[in-house]
């Protein structure tokens, strides 16, 4: 089976869908699959098919279709598998495997979720109703990777089939070693973007001002980093808070597995790898019901909360008061949790069969 997935970005800007996309990736060509990305942006060693539109509006690229043309030219496309749905290349590929009768799926990663729709609405509205809704009505499935996005996506697409596999994460990544860390610090990881409550997260931490905690913040700089400074010295926290840029490889690692409470405040997500990964490394994790995490979450080691100030410092006092022994008690019930209902080894044979059941 040869199945090619399309989507605009695949760097490590890309945060959680790069994830998503490689350990997909990964394990189909590990069960002896041919799997390929085309994408617009990427990193200098990846293996994939990279074609030009990096830097132009809507990432707009006219060797996307010519490129697929020349895979399927050689049978090399049984499957395309789009990830995300606002830019140019979900909605080549979505055209032209269409007008091949090539089976296409639609991963939509959260991108049609109530709060993103209030963000530029007209403008969403406009390019969604007039441009891509008749092509993405087209596909064989909408994935959706929560209950709360099915019931959404069922809203906008009434006649296409919905298909639900959460995001999933590798449980070899899980680790054996006790928290045991000198140094106490709350900790966020990834996009810097106001869609993810960081904010939120500053306030809430000023509120409680825990003596011997510290709040790192981690993801890649950007303008929004400027807000968030501003934010920061208005509360007098300059000494408490650290931003300390995008983390990869062994340093993220570290900084997961060695964080006291792991907090992810977001307005609306769809599960959120780094919730994932915090708990595989044992860490226990704060996030928002708009994750649409199992609630089950919040009774195996972990806390649900509205994305408020309110709610966020009552589950941050919580967190804080906890010893060590019940810290490691929480974040090895949240990684058993995380291992039973969100890891590849358990659930993998669920994209096997979608993919199955797609070929023609």
């Amino acid at each position: 089976m040869n199945i090619v997935h399309v989507l605009e970005d695949f760097s490590f800007q890309s945060g959680g869908i790069r994830t998503v996309v490689l350990d997909l990736h990964t394990r189909l060509l590990n069960a002896d699959i041919n799997s390929k990305i085309l994408t617009t942006r990427t990193e200098a060693n990846d293996d994939v098919i990279k074609v030009e539109g990096d830097e132009t509006p809507w990432r707009f690229s006219k060797n996307i279709k010519r490129t697929l043309k020349e895979l399927h030219s050689k049978n090399e496309i049984d499957v395309v598998h789009i990830h995300g749905v606002w830019m140019f290349p979900q909605y080549a590929a979505a055209k032209f495997a269409k007008q091949q009768n090539i089976p296409f799926l639609i991963t939509c990663h959260g991108m049609y979720e109530p709060w993103l729709w209030s963000q530029g609405t007209l403008k969403k509205k406009l390019y969604f109703n007039l441009i891509v809704k008749n092509a993405f009505s087209k596909a064989n499935y909408l994935h959706v990777i929560t209950s709360n996005e099915a019931n959404k996506i069922n809203e906008i697409f009434p006649q296409t089939p919905i298909i639900e596999i959460p995001n999933l994460i590798d449980s070899r990544l899980a680790i054996s070693e006790i928290y045991s860390s000198k140094e106490k610090y709350i900790l966020y990881v990834g996009r810097l973007d106001p869609k993810k409550g960081i904010d939120l997260l500053i306030k809430a931490f000023a509120e409680i001002s825990p003596k011997d905690f510290k709040l790192k913040i981690a993801g890649n700089f950007n303008a929004y980093k400027g807000e968030l400074e501003t934010l920061v010295k208005s509360l007098k926290l300059e000494e408490k808070v650290q931003f300390l840029g995008l983390i990869t490889g062994p340093e993220k690692i570290e900084l997961f597995k060695n964080a006291f409470v792991f907090v992810a405040p977001s307005h609306s997500e769809v599960v959120g790898m780094v919730n994932l990964e915090a708990a595989i490394y044992k860490t226990p994790v704060i996030t928002t019901f708009q994750t649409g995490l199992n609630e089950a979450w919040s009774s195996n080691g972990g806390i649900l909360v509205d994305p408020n100030v309110t709610d966020l410092k009552l589950a941050l006092k919580k967190a804080i008061s906890w010893t060590i022994d019940e810290r490691n008690e929480y974040g090895t019930k949240l990684f058993n949790f995380v291992i039973k209902e969100y890891s590849w080894q358990n659930r993998f044979k669920d994209w096997l069969k979608l993919y199955q059941s797609l070929k023609k």
